[in-house]
């Protein structure tokens, strides 16, 4: 229950009071505290506010090198259909003339099953080696790939 209470609250105030933030700052906070009264003779009320300033500091520091660079990176590991150009892959259904079948291209990250269209507008068998040579409307259009 609080787990949601929590989750709600912070969904609420945006991504800059995110938990990773606030728990790190209060962390700081502390540290910055104990280390301020342990190596200085500091009044109290001082360490509280120089502790205070340096959670600030660490809070806005976190947020712009490490919150903000990694919500703008890509979430996954998967390549875009965009980048299958070039590519070579297998025929596992085969394609029309004029008609679409499915392609298998393999990469690092996993094979792929796409939609594919002949780009030389010939029947291409299922079975048959294919290279990549256009993408349009999420759509690969592919040539057999004749071995030398």
């Amino acid at each position: 229950m609080l787990d949601g209470i929590l989750d709600s609250i912070f969904d609420s105030l945006g991504e800059f009071f995110n938990p990773l933030l606030v728990f790190g700052t209060l962390s700081v906070v502390a540290g910055s505290g104990v280390l301020w009264t342990k190596y200085s003779q500091t009044n109290p009320v001082y360490v509280l506010l120089i502790s205070v300033l340096t959670g600030i500091g660490a809070y806005i520091l976190i947020y712009h090198f490490l919150v903000i660079p990694m919500s703008n990176a890509e979430s996954s590991t998967s390549i875009s259909v965009n980048d299958l150009k070039g590519r070579t892959g297998e025929v596992i259904t085969t394609i029309p003339a004029t008609g679409m079948g499915e392609v298998l291209i393999p990469s690092s990250q996993g094979s792929r099953h796409e939609t594919a269209l002949s780009f030389d507008r010939q029947e291409i068998k299922q079975g048959k080696t294919i290279v990549v040579v256009e993408v349009k409307d999420q759509l690969l259009y592919v040539s057999e790939l004749e071995e030398l």
